[in-house]
């Protein structure tokens, strides 16, 4: 049976029969793969700690013909204080559960493994997150989320005429793609703040960490997190439970 080994983060994992259980994992090098992994179910098992924590495991695969299985696994980067913070850990858990639905399986993408594991380590550094932190993160982590899987939102000049923005009088369409001038915009589209474009351009472009570090008022805030749940839901299709998760995180 060929075998592989790689580095990836847990997405999220679902019991299967008495003792064992699904991962689903994004690795480095083999993109998004589901693994069965016999027996770790059990209190004796000892895949159980290295697979139930927060943090980068490598972890060694057996190809099945109807399943792959994990041969072996071992944490080697721990992100302890997000295993020790529900808050910490809900965060994380909302952006992993977002970029599972967004992403198929066993198609390799690096720059959205390490994107993966740098929201990790960011939330792990951070004291207990704010409300603020939480909105800035989230919304920081699908812009760019969704720019690395080329539906991001177009906020430099008009998706419709190609014209830069004026200062106001903007809306963004999410069905389009992104924002819309004054005389191109969608009545049914929000409309946007210049506020708000500045904000998302900071959060899209800045690395992880120094998300926190945007301030913000609290209507510049709202008006962030609004647009974040608006992009996600036009992409989430079939997947609304992940959606009121980020609702509930944020």
């Amino acid at each position: 049976m060929p075998t592989y080994r790689d580095h990836g983060l847990v997405l999220k994992s679902r019991a299967v029969r008495d003792a064992d259980r699904h991962f689903t994992v994004f690795t480095r090098d083999h993109g998004k793969v589901q693994l069965l992994a016999k027996g770790s179910r059990r209190g004796r098992s000892k895949m159980s700690g290295h697979l139930t924590g927060f943090g980068v495991v490598d972890v060694m695969v057996a190809r099945g013909r109807l399943a792959d299985h994990l041969a072996g696994v071992e944490l080697i980067e721990a992100a302890p204080a997000v295993f020790g913070s529900l808050a910490k850990a809900a965060l994380v858990q909302g952006a992993f559960l977002t970029a599972d639905a967004f992403t198929r399986r066993d198609q390799p993408d690096e720059r959205l493994f390490v994107l993966l594991r740098d929201f990790l380590f960011a939330v792990d550094a951070l004291p207990e997150p704010t409300a603020s932190d939480r909105i800035l993160l989230l919304g920081g982590f699908a812009a760019k989320l969704t720019a690395l899987l080329g539906f991001g939102l177009e906020i430099g000049e008009c998706v419709r005429c190609r014209q830069p923005l004026s200062p106001h009088g903007n809306a963004l369409n999410v069905v389009r793609g992104g924002a819309e001038c004054r005389s191109c915009r969608d009545g049914l589209a929000p409309s946007v703040t210049p506020e708000a474009i500045k904000a998302l351009r900071y959060l899209r472009e800045a690395p992880v960490a120094e998300a926190v570090r945007l301030v913000a008022p609290a209507p510049v805030l709202r008006e962030l997190n609004f647009l974040t749940e608006l992009q996600l839901a036009a992409h989430l299709e079939g997947h609304l439970p992940v959606l009121r998760y980020m609702q509930a995180v944020a």
